[in-house]
């Protein structure tokens, strides 16, 4: 394809990102030109991925537009863009998850230039990631997307998070480097740059077979809170407050689960398929462990972050099955999923910011002098525990058959931990709106904005279409 629209999902926010950087500090209005600009590239954003909607067809599943630019001549490497429905759902999700977090900032404190130079430059980076149609391309994305979160993590994390932050920072740096070992070596194989379709299909022989699978297993492993790696991960996350850097946080999971949805193979070889059971028991347990600590744990972010623990444990568990059939399935959860989280987290932001300001210590009952807020959080908890009316009801009950179908126990107990999972999050809205205990502090003029409301109202609308045609937004 001659056409570069493709190239322009990662131009434009990258272009946002620069002109972020390059406004003075020194200018009484630039915190709010700044702002404008994110904004104005997020909305540019999106009416190229609709506008990319319309070109496809919906109804097939392989790579529908690819754009190829031609790098070195020795070695001779052409680097490939493309995307499939896929791949434009999960891009679509991520920059309207945004853009409904840009509209919702409701202090001037949040619009920094470092805090929307670094969002930028992560859509950017994501938006690449979720094009890249080659082993090299999709390498560098994946390399170069856990920076921004390095970069906002040290400016908006908790100080005392430092130890933490060079772990994470090291186990990033770690998988980077196992994913480019496996990656030479996948060229190496035939000497020229191999499209990710292709890649599960390559033949090894003898260790080769181990260095790879093992490199790339380890390497996506290291961006999911999987254990050991889930203490890092949620001692991150429990210390951002600011709700922007807590989504960006909660997005880099996704990279590794996007990277086995790509990489790995239906039919994985069998010196590695024996791994198999020991690697479902341990997603297993660390879904039970992080859903049952949360039903003790008094934190709302917590509860938070083990509900998005738990859910992309279950998207995983449905991408290592023996079928194909459910990549459709969850990007459609995933769609609906990635906008559920990100109303929670400004919700939370915004009962947390009102506590602050009013003096309370406790939150208990504090919706009940908030009904907008309540009325949002309500049905945004209902509709990310599986409400049968909502987007993810159906897609998740197609992905549990599937796992029930593979394996009886290991489906019992995916649903117990969802169960736990939903029973925390319904536990904190009832203390919330627990007016036995109600904050005794007057809030008056602490609910949503009317904007905000609007905001939540018309996302809620966008679920609310997606279960009755999850591509109803195509032209």
């Amino acid at each position: 394809m001659d056409s570069y629209i493709l190239l322009l999902l990662i131009v434009i926010p990258l272009l946002g990102a620069f002109f972020s950087l390059a406004a003075k500090n020194d200018r009484a209005d630039t915190a709010q030109n700044v702002y404008n600009v994110s904004i104005f590239s997020l909305m540019a954003n999106i009416g190229v991925i609709l506008y990319v909607f319309s070109c496809c067809n919906t109804r097939e599943t392989g790579m529908q537009l690819v754009e190829r630019f031609y790098w070195t001549e020795f070695p001779p490497i052409t680097l490939y863009l493309g995307v499939d429905i896929f791949s434009l759902l999960l891009i679509l999700s991520v920059n309207f998850a945004f853009l409904i977090g840009e509209l919702c900032l409701h202090r001037k404190t949040e619009r920094s230039k470092t805090l929307i130079a670094s969002e930028l430059l992560f859509i950017s980076l994501v938006n690449g990631f979720f094009l890249a149609a080659d082993i090299i391309t999709f390498y560098i994305f994946f390399a170069a997307s856990a920076a921004p979160l390095i970069i906002l993590i040290s400016t908006y994390g908790s100080q005392r998070k430092k130890t933490v932050l060079v772990r994470f920072s090291l186990y990033n740096l770690i998988g980077a480097l196992l994913l480019l070992v496996a990656v030479v070596m996948m060229y190496n194989v035939h000497r020229q740059n191999i499209l990710l379709g292709a890649a599960g299909k390559l033949d090894f022989q003898g260790k080769a077979e181990y260095v790879v699978w093992l490199g790339i297993f380890l390497a996506f492993i290291s961006r999911l809170p999987i254990w050991p790696f889930h203490y890092w991960i949620s001692s991150i996350n429990s210390s951002l407050k600011n709700p922007l850097v807590f989504i960006v946080g909660n997005l880099i999971p996704l990279i590794g689960l996007y990277g086995f949805i790509r990489f790995w193979p239906n039919t994985v070889p069998e010196t590695i398929a024996v791994y198999a059971p020991f690697f479902e028991a341990v997603c297993i347990i660390t879904m039970l462990f992080i859903a049952l600590v949360s039903l003790s744990h008094k934190d709302i972010r917590y509860k938070l972050f083990a509900y998005t623990t738990v859910y992309y444990l279950l998207y995983l568990t449905g991408v290592f099955l023996p079928t194909d059939i459910l990549k459709q399935n969850i990007g459609y959860s995933l769609f609906a999923y990635i906008i559920i989280i990100t109303v929670l987290s400004f919700l939370i932001s915004h009962i947390d910011y009102q506590k602050k300001e009013l003096g309370i210590y406790g939150s208990s009952g504090i919706l009940c002098y908030m009904p907008r807020t309540s009325k949002c959080l309500s049905l945004f908890v209902l509709a990310g525990i599986g409400l049968p009316v909502t987007p993810l009801f159906w897609n998740n009950f197609i992905i549990l058959s599937e796992i029930f179908n593979y394996n009886l126990i290991l489906g019992i107990m995916v649903m117990g931990a969802l169960f736990i999972v939903a029973l925390s999050l319904l536990e904190e809205l009832f203390r919330l709106k627990d007016k036995s205990s109600a904050a005794s502090a007057c809030v008056l003029g602490a609910d949503l904005s009317n904007r905000h409301y609007a905001v939540y109202i018309g996302s809620l609308l966008v679920l609310f279409f997606s279960f009755f045609k999850p591509l109803w937004f195509v032209f």
